[in-house]
């Protein structure tokens, strides 16, 4: 029944709010998502950009070239001698990293560039959960708006005959202004909802890249979450939640990162060495001089204490976040499944009151009102009745989409 509930909406919404819009499944709006929004392709380069800092990384510094030419030999009073007489010299050095510098440095690299990755999925959850919360929330809203729409309508054909009849003196002035206030009450509300609607219409827009509006119509298999059964423990799903959540794994890998960057920073503190080979053919001790050279600093001052001091505190910094991130996601997974409880015994509840009769029963008070076999105040209290009902199954209806979406969300898994 809950099924054949919202085909019929569906439906009907697609005949108001079609005109100029794409109607979309919400796997079709998930492909357009996941093909145009901005924000992943922007994700995506951040990934190339962190891969491309590991080829840095392994990379070593070019070895460095000099050369010394004669400007002016007096002895023979010449420039530029350079010949088999003058004097030209040539080396070349070559930096070798020691204390296993580069391999920390490619390791740290590499967990950055991990880090990046799942960035980019903790970016595609969140988005995708907007994404589908949007598309759920423009659905829901279109059909209450539906709703809202009916009443006016019927209210305008009554209001319009009250307003004759009064200036007749055939009916009270007080009648005609009760009908007014309802109907202003029902415009309200309207104006309400077509702001909601109008909202996540932008919205969709943005995650889609869609250039038209995006009308929902999800197929019978994308409403399920009406027939799901309560089989769902927190305890299960916190366990999901800890092992899938990219924020956790983003707190993992950048604990990962700290211990990597600490090594990196010791190793930064021994000294690397330059070997070099030189050439000299007459300024030496004798003609044509091949000589080695090997350099090292002397950490007598600068050891690299102040980064090492600092890699240290920013290890310690970052086990503190995966801790929090941890009882951050704990949280959420429990305060997701208590909202899921709520929903889910609200929508049973005003489900098993039965909707299925609410047009018949509204289209007989309508006619029965008007040809006046119930009164002004019996006929109004039923349409806010009726229509706060209505409004509420559909409130209900998007509440526990909600929910549900929000326990996919926490746990990252596909739980309905």
């Amino acid at each position: 029944m809950r099924t054949s509930i919202i085909i019929f909406f569906v439906f009907l919404s697609s005949g108001i709010f079609a005109q100029n819009d794409s109607t979309l499944t919400l796997e079709q709006c998930e492909s357009m998502f996941l093909k145009n929004n901005l924000s992943l392709m922007a994700g995506q380069f951040n990934i190339e950009s962190a891969k491309a800092v590991i080829i840095q990384a392994r990379l070593w510094e070019n070895p460095m070239f000099t050369t010394e030419l004669n400007a002016y030999n007096p002895e023979r009073k010449k420039y530029f001698d350079v010949g088999d007489v003058g004097q030209k010299a040539f080396g070349i050095e070559q930096l070798i990293y020691m204390g296993g510098k580069k391999r920390n440095e490619i390791a740290l690299a590499r967990t950055n560039a991990e880090i990046a990755e799942q960035e980019f999925a903790d970016l595609l959850r969140n988005l995708k959960y907007q994404l589908r919360k949007s598309y759920f929330s423009l659905y829901f809203d279109q059909l209450s708006y539906i709703d809202i729409s009916k009443q006016i309508n019927n209210l305008d054909s009554l209001i319009k005959t009250y307003t004759t009849q009064v200036q007749k003196g055939n009916l009270p002035l007080k009648d005609l202004v009760r009908l007014q206030s309802l109907y202003f009450g029902f415009k309200q509300q309207k104006s309400d909802l077509y702001n909601s609607i109008i909202e996540n219409q932008r919205d969709l827009q943005v995650f889609t890249g869609s250039a038209n509006n995006i009308n929902p119509k999800p197929s019978e298999g994308e409403t399920m979450y009406f027939q799901a059964e309560s089989t769902i423990s927190v305890d299960s799903l916190k366990s999901k939640a800890l092992a899938n959540r990219t924020d956790l794994l983003i707190a993992q890998k950048q604990v990962e990162a700290a211990n990597t960057n600490v090594k990196w920073q010791k190793a930064l503190a021994i000294p690397d060495v330059s070997l070099g080979v030189t050439y000299d053919q007459l300024g030496s001790a004798f003609k044509n001089e091949v000589s080695m050279s090997v350099g090292i600093p002397l950490p007598l001052w600068n050891r690299n204490q102040g980064n090492i001091k600092i890699a240290k505190a920013q290890k310690s910094q970052a086990e503190v976040q995966q801790t929090l991130t941890q009882n951050t996601v704990s949280n959420e997974v429990f305060a997701a499944y208590k909202k899921w409880q709520e929903a889910h015994e609200n929508f049973n509840m005003l489900n098993a009151q039965s909707t299925k009769n609410f047009d018949d029963v509204e289209a007989g008070v309508l006619k029965n009102f008007r040809d006046g076999n119930i009164s002004l105040i019996e006929f109004t209290d039923f349409m806010e009745s009726y229509t706060l009902s209505m409004v509420q199954f559909h409130q209900f209806a998007k509440n526990l989409v909600d929910a549900c979406e929000e326990i996919n969300f926490t746990t990252n898994s596909k739980i309905y």
